[in-house]
């Protein structure tokens, strides 16, 4: 089956694609020179707190997206947040402006050159892609391939998780199905419940270190692949249709 370029509109939620290195440069320094670095291609530092969107189930269970993680501000351009922390950086597109994986990775592969040529990153030793979907008011498990038959026990559905897992190729993937949660919307003016069903695909490789920026790139891209294979895989042939596939 070909995959889709894109459907529309989008529904990702978070794009996160992490890059683990070995610095080049002494940890006390790396932030005040990588804010230099992209100061002058034009990012902004918003030392903001962590905002993630929560979602809630009935037993009080909480999963959260939308800006990453706790360890302080992001740097932002446009639609892209970048995060750095130890020996690891974090891209991360705007929620609902998702720009694209073509301009996604020139974006990333500048800015990962960048630092690389200054000698602020010496080498490579792991890349992963983490995109997560949101699909309102429907029952994700009836748009995804193979059946989850649990009526003789008496329990539902609904409110759940469903996390499955695989490693091949040296490559490990991650799938976690959140089906028909609640949450609060984002838009202060009229917040109101939303009932979400959440599709999270994370694949990562870790591999000795690598020093070879086109190696690097042949990395990100094999897993952008997988991840992408991953998602149109899971889902059915109907479901899909519904969702605008662009070829």
């Amino acid at each position: 089956m070909s995959l889709p370029k894109k459907i529309n509109p989008e529904k990702l939620k978070d794009t996160l694609v992490e890059i683990r290195y070995m610095q080049g440069i002494p940890q006390e320094l790396m932030l005040g020179f990588v804010s230099n670095v992209l100061g002058e291609l034009g990012y902004q530092y918003a030392p903001v707190p962590n905002q993630n969107i929560n979602i809630e189930f009935d037993n009080s269970q909480q999963i959260a997206f939308g800006l990453g993680s706790n360890n302080g501000g992001f740097f932002i351009k446009e639609n892209v947040r970048i995060q750095f922390v130890p020996n690891q950086i974090i891209f991360n597109c705007t929620a609902d402006k998702y720009i694209g994986w073509e301009k996604y990775l020139q974006i990333i592969s500048g800015i990962i050159t960048n630092l690389f040529e200054k000698k602020a990153i010496k080498s490579f030793n792991r890349v992963g892609i983490r995109y997560i979907s949101e699909f309102k008011n429907i029952d994700i498990y009836q748009g995804i391939k193979g059946t989850l038959d649990i009526s003789e026990t008496g329990l539902k559905l609904e409110s759940s998780i469903l996390r499955l897992a695989d490693e091949t190729d040296n490559l490990k993937t991650y799938v976690t199905l959140t089906n028909k949660a609640k949450r609060i919307s984002a838009s202060p003016q009229e917040q109101k419940i939303i009932e979400a069903s959440l599709i999270d695909v994370s694949v990562f490789e870790n591999f000795n270190p690598i020093s070879d920026l086109n190696i690097l790139w042949e990395k990100l891209n094999k897993i952008h692949a997988k991840q992408k294979e991953i998602f149109f895989g899971l889902i059915t042939i109907e479901f899909l249709e519904t969702l605008n596939p662009e070829y």
